[in-house]
């Protein structure tokens, strides 16, 4: 590949025009155009730019895939737009009628007492109706869809039909989605992930869907590479199983576990130690300290990576003070990680620089709901100003990695998030941003000599753009024209 800037975010930059690959691997790097037997296939990139493939480290990509196949509310403007959707389904042969990613926050007006089992029941007695949050911590359902909702459940507000956290993230186990529909769903995912140009995501998923990644890697090969977390509810499962994390290959391989401390912003569940504007809601934490405590040392002995979903100041504060009690001289050898973190203190800053912990972020989540008079500011009044302080933590020296958590899927939509971010707290440099979108993710998975970087002995994973990122003032203008794993060519724009 040749006559292209190739930028990998070294310090200091050093000057790549043509790359060699072999066996997927990059085997050589370039300053020119290097003379070449015609016998090896070469590729004119015409001056485009090249950075190494996006990774994406927090995705629920298979749930993606299967909401493509679903009703998505997330275009809704209104409350009524989201019913004349779901009654306009309901002459379409299916069992469920399960519709996602309802956002309120960009409404003008709503009132939760519009949006309940008995106002869904209007729309249908005979079919059950679901209507999940976009955060998918809270979701409504009718009469119908709640007889399906057993007693073990918890935190169901039967009256109302309010599902919150564990059981509305689990209803895909209660309304499960055949094989056909899950392989079509890993079909979707890739797809849409190699067109954004990533090349390697961070999965939170459950045992059936890792089986069937496996599945589809031993039949026909996977285009993306997937580092799998494993919900918390299969821990004792991975643990008999004789799992650590690092099992499997470049591919598929088992990372960690994934466990939720608390909820989020949107459903007023993320745990806060002041409370909600103009409420007296703090929000829930999740896992008793005791249970976290027991949780982190059998991840300690078994050398299984925690990936912690903690929003909430309250919720991280707990999560240090277990981590902190049971650190090594090595801090945190198994690079467990902080999900989120949208509200944080400078104290806790600190303390997770010094149990080196990695943060995990999503710019998008910025972009989204930071502006003045949006989501966060509605909910928490003034301190939407020092939230998703994502330089604050990169200036501390902390690992700050970058993922979508599919809210939209899309790098360069959260790099944006990042660079223009609407506080100085924030507010990256695009190096820095595209660096966390790419190196720093490699880290986090113990792959920072594998990939993330332009180098030789390096994966070939590869995201060719229209546009330097780097000088580029609107990112959303970037076209990726080519993505390319382990040498292969997995997506091309048409017009490249």
């Amino acid at each position: 590949m040749y006559n292209a800037h190739f930028l990998d975010f070294h310090k200091p930059r050093r000057q790549i025009r043509a790359i060699q690959i072999r066996n997927g691997i990059i085997e050589k790097t370039f300053p020119k155009k290097p003379k070449l037997p015609r016998t090896i296939k070469q590729y004119d990139l015409k001056s485009s730019y090249v950075i190494p493939g996006f990774i994406d480290s927090h995705t629920h990509l298979i749930s993606l895939g299967i909401e493509r196949q679903r009703i998505n509310l997330e275009k809704c403007r209104s409350l009524n737009d989201c019913f004349e959707k779901l009654r306009s389904e309901l002459t379409k042969e299916k069992k469920v009628v399960f519709a996602s990613n309802w956002d309120q926050s960009t409404w003008s007006s709503f009132k939760l007492e519009n949006l309940n089992r008995h106002t869904l029941d209007r729309i249908s007695r005979k079919k059950p109706i679901i209507m999940r949050r976009i955060c998918g911590h809270f979701a409504v359902v009718n009469s119908c869809g709640l007889n399906h909702i057993s007693s073990k459940w918890h935190i169901v507000d039967r009256k109302n039909g309010y599902l919150y956290e564990n059981i509305a993230l689990s209803l895909n186990d209660i309304f499960k989605p055949d094989d056909a529909m899950l392989l079509k769903a890993v079909r979707l995912g890739t797809s849409e992930a190699l067109r954004k140009g990533i090349t390697s995501v961070h999965e939170i998923t459950n045992p059936r869907r890792l089986r069937l990644l496996q599945n589809i890697k031993t039949k026909r090969g996977l285009k993306l590479r997937f580092s799998v977390y494993i919900l918390l509810k299969y821990f004792k499962d991975i643990l008999n199983a004789g799992f650590a994390s690092g099992l499997g290959d470049d591919f598929l391989r088992f990372s960690g576990v994934k466990l939720f401390l608390d909820g989020s912003i949107g459903a007023k569940t993320a745990a806060l130690t002041k409370p909600y504007a103009r409420t007296r809601t703090y929000g829930k934490i999740l896992i008793t300290k005791q249970k976290l405590e027991r949780i982190a040392s059998a991840a300690k002995k078994h050398s299984i990576q925690l990936m912690i979903h903690t929003i909430g100041d309250r919720t991280t504060g707990q999560a240090l003070e277990v981590l902190k009690k049971i650190s090594t001289r090595t801090r945190n050898p198994l690079r467990h990680r902080l999900e989120h973190l949208e509200i944080l203190s400078h104290s806790l800053i600190r303390e997770i620089a010094g149990l080196d912990l990695i943060c995990s972020m999503q710019p998008n989540f910025a972009r989204r709901w930071q502006k003045p008079g949006n989501m966060y500011e509605q909910y928490l009044g003034e301190r939407y100003k020092t939230m998703n302080c994502f330089k604050q933590i990169s200036d501390f020296g902390i690992k700050l990695v970058f993922g979508s958590d599919c809210m939209p899927l899309g790098p360069l939509f959260g790099i944006q998030g990042a660079i223009y971010h609407p506080f100085p707290c924030g507010r990256l440099k695009p190096e820095s941003a595209f660096r966390s979108y790419t190196t720093e993710g490699a880290f986090a998975t113990f792959d920072e000599n594998r990939k993330g970087i332009i180098d030789e002995g390096f994966l070939a994973d590869l995201v060719v753009f229209d546009k330097n990122p780097l000088t580029q003032t609107n990112i959303d203008r970037i076209k990726v024209l080519m993505t390319m794993v382990n040498g292969d060519i997995v997506y091309q724009r048409k017009s490249s």
